[in-house]
């Protein structure tokens, strides 16, 4: 407030008080003044006189100062203070009190903007559309589904878990411990932990799980991550897990999320897929299961969980989380368009200008642990154990313009099979960057001319010929075709081969029935290429999709897994790069980013990496819509 009020405020407050003291005194010593005052307002008796009103003021205020006991009057005193202020004065009151009431709201609104913050509370829901089909939402056999993998990542916990950030915390367990040698594994549980149905969940119910894992009547596909381990009870509270030899990325195995023993002891293991719990889970994950909704045909169409208020770290804000089930990303996009839905679990690149009329969408690019490859099945085609082939294959690509065009540039660029961010990713590897003259080249040295009756190249009779083959789908079909067009540049004829979803496991990968195979690899928050490059993982048995084999790679892999020292890991994982690329198995394209659109009410989503899908839930904790204010 500037000085000038400071200064008016203060004369203005001293002439009141004056005013307030001689009411005081003129009540107090001389209680009948006011019995002489006329009807028109007009003093007599002691004033009657105007020479002798100031001596008589003076005198007045000789006697308050005398007499007056507080500075300060009563409220008694006060209710006479309209009596002697003039109409002038009055309004100058009247003025004062609203600015000093406007002056007091100002303060009261800045202190509250300024020491208070905007804060989640609890409430409101999200509805997100999911491509595919329920089945089994049960951590022993989720892996199996996308779909179930979403669902078991909301209602179970498991021992550990991994954040936001790529790291793997403690979940059900408060701490673990890992032998010098790095063959045993200790945890302690949490106390107090509950599960849905309010049962304790104890040491029990984590052991009674894995042993079913390993129990090979339950038939789960995760028995083979769990095959020669011995559990062991410590305690109540307390368990270990003994391998044969030290295997460092063995943390990431106990994410699976626990079953109750109470409830799943009773289940015959070779009737487990047939249990009502596997669409109606118990668990004690965040959210817990509320309700299902069938079409006639016993297709399940939506799906409820309701937040668990019971969990042992902080609850989630949102209340309820539904689920909507489509055949196809099309459909899934058209409901999200319509306003039927909040999200979509994933939202393939070609359909992204589908949801351009919506300005109220975010697209959230995740970075996945996955990358796209071309594998050579050098056995199929006689062509490709000439090394001088593979090298020109790789030269003739423009590897920037794949992701540029059948992309839309959501994807970064990667020359090797360790991705950026991981133990082992090295910038500087040797990069088979396009270079058409160095292909046609390498194509010339191997015999292979251009001739030119034909746009393709010979040796004598033969024709230049590979055939590459990917899943039926609109991406590695954009992708199939333009590496068609640039490796027919080259003088190379390419064929393409479409084969659907459901059968490229079963009748292209695991016979290894194809001669150039366009396909991705999830490798999980581990960099460990073991389960991709190692000889034993070659064959229908295994992902090593190329067969390689190799001695040297093969003791640098093992030596590998065993090493806890992460420079050390690092190391071991660019020399095997390197041996990699030398003998060129197979071709590493890029790492596309997982696009993930949510409606902007939707706040605290801020996960920028993810291992599988359902890590976008990893902090599912810190979604909210509504808010409040707070000191």
């Amino acid at each position: 407030m500037p000085n000038s009020w400071l200064t008016f405020l203060t004369g203005f407050f001293k002439k009141i008080l004056s005013k307030i003291y001689y009411i005081k005194i003129i009540w107090q010593k001389i209680p009948g003044l006011f019995s002489s005052v006329n009807h028109k307002g007009s003093h007599l008796g002691l004033f009657k006189k105007k020479n002798r009103f100031d001596k008589q003021k003076k005198f007045d205020e000789k006697i308050l100062n005398q007499v007056a006991k507080k500075r300060l009057p009563n409220f008694k005193q006060l209710k006479y203070l309209p009596q002697v202020l003039s109409v002038d004065e009055k309004r100058k009151v009247k003025k004062l009190l609203l600015v000093t009431l406007i002056f007091f709201i100002i303060l009261l609104i800045n202190f509250y903007f300024t020491k208070t913050e905007i804060v989640p509370k609890s409430g409101g829901n999200y509805t997100e559309g999911l491509v595919g089909t329920l089945k089994f939402i049960n951590p022993l056999y989720s892996s199996l589904n996308q779909v179930d993998q979403d669902l078991v990542k909301l209602i179970y916990s498991g021992l550990i878990k991994i954040d936001k950030e790529q790291n793997l915390i403690p979940d059900l367990a408060e701490s673990w411990e890992i032998s010098l040698d790095q063959k045993i594994y200790s945890f302690n549980l949490k106390k107090d932990l509950v599960w849905h149905d309010n049962e304790p969940l104890t040491i029990d119910d984590v052991i009674f799980t894995f042993q079913s894992i390993q129990n090979p009547e339950f038939k789960s596909p995760l028995a083979n991550n769990f095959e020669n381990i011995k559990i062991e009870k410590i305690n109540d509270s307390s368990l270990r897990f003994i391998l044969d030899e030290p295997y460092t990325p063995f943390l990431e195995n106990l994410t699976v999320g626990i079953l109750p023993m109470h409830l799943w002891q009773e289940v015959v293991p070779s009737n487990a897929l047939l249990a009502d719990y596997n669409l109606k889970p118990i668990g004690s994950g965040i959210y817990k299961f509320k309700s299902l909704s069938k079409d006639k045909l016993g297709n399940i169409k939506n799906y409820s969980l309701i937040k668990n208020k019971k969990y042992y770290e902080n609850p989630a804000y949102l209340e309820e989380i539904i689920f909507k089930f489509y055949p196809d990303f099309n459909s899934a996009v058209d409901a999200l368009n319509n306003h039927n839905i909040n999200g979509i679990s994933y939202l393939p690149k070609e359909l992204k200008s589908e949801l351009n009329l919506r300005k109220d969408i975010h697209f959230y690019n995740l970075q996945i642990p996955e990358y796209t490859a071309l594998f050579f099945n050098q056995a199929n085609n006689p062509v490709l154990k000439d090394l001088n082939i593979r090298k020109a294959l790789a030269y003739s690509l423009d590897k920037q313009e794949l992701i540029n065009q059948a992309l839309k540039m959501n994807g970064q660029v990667i020359d090797a099979p360790i991705l950026p961010g991981s133990i082992g990713f090295n910038p500087n590897i040797f990069k088979y960057e396009f270079d058409l003259t160095k292909a046609e080249e390498l194509l010339n040295n191997s015999g292979y001319l251009k001739t030119e009756d034909s746009p393709f190249r010979k040796k004598g009779d033969d024709e230049l010929k590979v055939v590459l083959t990917t899943v039926n789908n609109k991406e590695n079909s954009n992708v199939a075709n333009l590496i068609q067009k640039m490796w027919q540049l080259a003088g190379i004829k390419t064929e393409i081969n479409l084969v659907e979803p459901g059968l490229i496991k079963s009748e292209v990968i695991k016979n290894r029935a194809f001669e150039i195979l366009l396909f991705g690899e999830v490798v999980g928050s581990d960099p460990d290429p073991y389960p991709f490059w190692h000889s034993s993982q070659a064959g229908e048995a295994g992902f090593n999709l190329a067969n390689f084999i190799n001695q040297e790679a093969d003791k640098i892999l093992e030596d590998a897994r065993k090493i806890s020292d992460p420079q050390k890991r690092h190391d071991k994982y660019i020399h095997f790069q390197n041996i990699l690329n030398q003998s060129l198995p197979a071709i590493f394209l890029y790492t596309p980013s997982y696009v993930y659109p949510v409606v902007n009410k939707i706040k605290g989503i801020d996960t920028k990496n993810i291992i599988t899908s359902s890590d976008r839930f990893s902090n599912i904790q810190n979604w909210f819509i509504k808010t409040k204010r707070a000191f």
